[in-house]
């Protein structure tokens, strides 16, 4: 079994990769970063690039027409965060890492099961690690070269 250190260290692994593979945060239209608050939960660019703010709701596990129903902002994380400063989340399936067949799930309306994505929840990284790529409007593709993403 491996522990939680190896795949946290797998997990920047992969980030260092770049590309499809960079740590992105999804916020609501507007947002911005506030470097007194932490950034949350994480995806990589490869399950948002291509889709609309509709289509990342359901892909990341939020209601849709809730949070990005105005649009949304699309950051890159960098530097990459370090072991122990973020935490294991599994696949947007299971919210909050948690099987919606286990005891432990408790339904939230804003937060339904998505459609598999991974993610991790940043809860020990500040905002100012945030680089702003792009607005997506309602309705529109997020298009963004995986070329042009900063280096990890």
């Amino acid at each position: 079994m491996l522990s939680a250190d190896k795949l946290q260290d797998m997990a920047i692994e992969v980030w260092k990769r770049g590309g499809l593979d960079a740590l992105v945060k999804v916020s609501p239209f507007g947002e911005k970063p506030d470097p007194s608050r932490t950034i949350g939960y994480c995806t990589t660019f490869k399950y948002v690039v291509g889709r609309t703010p509709a289509q990342m709701e359901e892909i990341v596990g939020i209601k849709v027409g809730s949070k990005l129903s105005n649009g949304a902002e699309i950051f890159a994380v960098s530097p990459l965060p370090n072991r122990g400063s973020f935490d294991l989340k599994g696949y947007t399936q299971c919210p909050g890492g948690v099987p919606t067949d286990s005891p432990a799930y408790v339904s939230h309306p804003v937060y339904p099961p998505g459609l598999g994505a991974p993610q991790w929840d940043l809860a020990r990284v500040p905002q100012s690690h945030l680089i702003w790529l792009a607005t997506v409007r309602p309705g529109a593709t997020f298009s963004f070269p995986a070329r042009n993403l900063p280096k990890p």
